[in-house]
């Protein structure tokens, strides 16, 4: 992590290093970098092979795969000292088995549907599992770990002095206009003093203490799988599935079949909540539109460009024969753009059809007279 530098490296040392890894544990082993390339070790020049998550990622992880974690967790990952203290000092080890930890993962995985993770739940939804699970074990504190302020204003609301947050960069959802493309500036460029480092502290910090919560409620989320790995064995886990798995634009809709693996919510959700869901499902949609959207401009762009082409080629071939391979791969992609095209329409009108369906034998009250069947 000092070669292969992450988001979270700052440009001068932090407490004396420059490896991102340091600022916050202890190296596991005692070889110096030096000594370690010199034992032929496996580098990938700091990339990351796969994916982030997988197509289907459960919230929580399979209970070999979890003891697994919890074993090189507690083998290798040692922390810095003062990083211990800190969570020692909000909640300490042994005291959080009247509270409840609630992970909220919210802001571009909200706003911009990144392919291939999964869309958390509404804000809504998180608070309402948490009073319902209230309501049954009357816990003592309610440790929120949120990157949304509008998430902490809806838990302050409800639950007062009983909650707990740790004071941390939080976003506005009216603040996240880029693009993820663009390098996450909207996150990462800050004027605060180390605001990489700090950033990487802070998510670190709610991971640890929401490991030493006796309860867990949670999405499909990477913070709260490490959270679940620095926990011991007894921390009950209350599972908010999310509610779709967004597609890649070229490929087929894995949201489906992530969904009919997914379990249901921890408590029964009340019907202003199902609605909220039910927009957040509409607003999948419409991405999954804007998507299909581009993809027709493109495409049309291409074809204009393409005819363009083709007036050409006769004058051309003769002199550059190799412009007709090029010619050829771009009717080609211009094949598979336009399948592209029909395979999403075909898939929008599949999943408005589902989701009316869905929607109205969510709903408490009965559908009205005039429509006796769903949209076709």
């Amino acid at each position: 992590m000092e070669r292969n530098p992450t988001l979270y490296n700052e440009d001068e040392p932090v407490d004396g290093v420059m490896n991102a890894w340091e600022y916050y544990f202890h190296q596991p082993g005692s070889l110096s970098l030096r000594e370690a390339l010199t034992q032929d070790p496996l580098d990938n020049g700091g990339l990351i092979a796969g994916r982030f998550t997988t197509e289907s990622p459960p919230v929580i992880p399979p209970l070999d795969l979890l003891a697994r974690g919890r074993g090189l967790v507690e083998k290798y990952i040692r922390l810095k000292p003062d990083i211990r203290d800190r969570v020692d000092a909000i909640i300490p080890l042994g005291a959080g088995g009247d509270m409840l930890g609630v992970h909220v993962r919210g802001t571009d995985m909200r706003k911009h549907r990144p392919p291939l993770h999964p869309a958390p739940n509404t804000a809504e939804t998180y608070l309402e599992q948490a009073i319902l699970l209230d309501q049954e074990f009357s816990y003592r504190k309610i440790f929120l770990a949120c990157d949304e302020l509008e998430t902490v204003a809806l838990f302050r609301s409800q639950f007062r002095e009983r909650l707990l947050t740790i004071p941390a960069h939080r976003t506005a959802m009216a603040h996240i206009d880029m693009p993820r493309e663009a390098g996450f500036k909207w996150l990462f460029e800050r004027d605060r003093d180390r605001h990489r480092y700090l950033l990487g502290l802070e998510v670190l910090l709610d991971a640890l203490l929401l490991s030493r919560c006796g309860h867990l409620a949670c999405g499909a989320s990477n913070v709260s799988r490490g959270a679940m790995y620095f926990a011991p064995e007894s921390q009950v886990v209350h599972s908010v599935p999310p509610l779709w798995l967004c597609p890649k634009d070229e490929g087929p809709s894995v949201g489906r079949s992530y969904l009919v693996g997914v379990p249901p919510l921890a408590r029964q959700a009340s019907a202003q909540t199902l609605q909220g869901q039910m927009n957040e499902l509409y607003d999948l949609l419409e991405h999954t539109e804007k998507c299909r959207i581009d993809a027709f401009l493109n495409w049309r762009d291409v074809s204009s460009a393409l005819a363009e082409a083709n007036e050409k080629i006769q004058s051309f071939q003769k002199v550059h024969p190799h412009l007709l391979s090029k010619i050829e791969t771009l009717r080609k992609q211009v094949r598979d753009q336009k399948a592209i095209i029909e395979m999403l329409k075909s898939r929008l009108s599949t999943l408005m059809n589902r989701w009316t369906r869905f929607g109205w034998n969510l709903m408490p009250w009965k559908k009205p007279s005039w429509r006796k069947q769903p949209f076709k």
